[in-house]
């Protein structure tokens, strides 16, 4: 299943954007904290380790934006990252979906193909019957209620 998701085009983009924005926000964050007094935001690893945080929603509190413009990239990251998330859990589960759906498939073919085997082999039984019957005679109805 792992396979068919990143295969996936849309998957892949998704994610990459999603990974993309964190960094960027993340970096984006710094000069705007550092500024500001009191700012628990002062160096790249925590302007990343935030932006993950907040991406996707674990948020653990820690460190977090005290300037206006950090909230506002705040809140823009954590639409974004609600949003894609949303959108990744719902294409793990369409692909978990069809992979059942074709393993089903799979397993109703199968018995269809055995059916029809065993059907086939019914109506060459069946023919074999006939075909003797026809060769030997049926009995005469009539010789056998005149003896």
């Amino acid at each position: 299943m792992t396979e068919l998701l990143v295969k996936q085009r849309r998957f892949k983009l998704l994610l990459l954007t999603l990974v993309i924005i964190a960094v960027l926000i993340g970096l984006l964050i710094v000069p705007v904290e550092v500024r500001y007094p009191g700012a628990l935001i002062t160096n790249l690893f925590d302007g990343i380790w935030w932006s993950t945080q907040t991406v996707t929603s674990v948020g653990y509190g820690d460190i977090y934006p005290v300037s206006k413009t950090g909230k506002i990239l705040g809140m823009i990251l954590e639409l974004v990252g609600v949003l894609a998330f949303g959108l990744l859990v719902s294409m793990v589960t369409v692909t978990l979906e069809e992979t059942k759906e074709k393993y089903y498939r799979h397993k109703l073919n199968e018995r269809l193909d055995r059916l029809e085997q065993m059907l086939d082999k019914i109506e060459k039984q069946e023919q074999f019957v006939v075909k003797n019957q026809v060769e030997n005679g049926p009995p005469d109805i009539r010789e056998q209620a005149g003896s």
